[in-house]
């Protein structure tokens, strides 16, 4: 099965109009064929149950992204089985409701919890900064920035799908509290309206700063959470339980 007939069967399973399935539809159903791959599990009748993808992202270009949709452990290990190399790292980005299946495959360093945001159109207002100035990055994707003295403030555009766009800031950190990244965020949101997506925004729970700029914005709490997390995978649990070959297992 081509990859993009495994896209047509999961569109069943996410649904790329909703802001809680965006981040993992956009990989899922929009990332970039060439480097992407799909795990899928289906029944008897070929309808989908669940799957698992592995991309390869300009994140990390050693460690590949993985995300996940499954309905249990035992779903979720098959599925990571056949996608995965033991003892490797990767990125692991999901619905935060996948990470209690991937305990027996995966060893965890490092997870955030990240809150999405939405921009709320009725609390949004245009603002024009003539220090912003808009570029475009190498994957064509909108960029604003203000630079002065050495200093900077950015934001852009971590991933698009037809219906919605994750946005970033950076500022540096002399160069904060002067409106700056208000300023970027602002002109980059607009941007995405003009262009017919929801904007989105990914933060982690403790990021204070970070979610007082988003709302200054019009940006709101959508409830739903993802969770990205540093991981290696250490294979099937059902393989890492099994006796190695020539071990002695005769009761006495």
């Amino acid at each position: 099965m081509t990859i993009r007939e495994q896209r047509q069967l999961i569109q069943r399973l996410i649904d790329d109009t909703s802001l809680v399935d965006a981040p993992t539809a956009y990989y899922a159903l929009y990332h970039t064929p060439e480097r992407s791959t799909l795990a899928v599990r289906t029944n008897r009748a070929g309808r989908p149950l669940g799957f698992a993808g592995r991309f390869v992202t300009g994140i990390d270009l050693f460690r590949p992204l993985v995300t996940l949709h499954a309905r249990g452990a035992e779903m979720a290990a098959d599925l990571l089985a056949e996608l995965l190399t033991p003892g490797r790292p990767y990125l692991f980005f999901a619905n935060l409701t996948q990470a209690p299946w991937i305990g027996g495959s995966m060893q965890v360093e490092n997870q955030r919890v990240l809150r999405i945001y939405y921009l709320d159109h009725t609390r949004f207002r245009p603002t024009v900064n003539v220090l912003v100035t808009q570029r475009t990055s190498a994957d064509k994707r909108p960029r604003y920035e203000v630079n002065s003295n050495d200093l900077q403030a950015v934001s852009g555009v971590n991933w698009m799908s037809p219906g919605f766009a994750e946005v970033f800031v950076h500022t540096d950190p002399q160069a904060r509290r002067r409106g700056w990244g208000t300023s970027v965020l602002n002109a980059c949101t607009e941007h995405l309206i003009r262009n017919g997506r929801q904007p989105l925004y990914l933060v982690e729970d403790d990021n204070s700063e970070s979610i007082a700029l988003a709302e200054s914005v019009g940006y709101v709490d959508s409830g739903a959470r993802q969770v990205f997390a540093d991981v290696i995978y250490l294979g099937h649990p059902l393989a890492q339980t099994q006796p190695e070959s020539g071990d002695e297992r005769v009761g006495r």
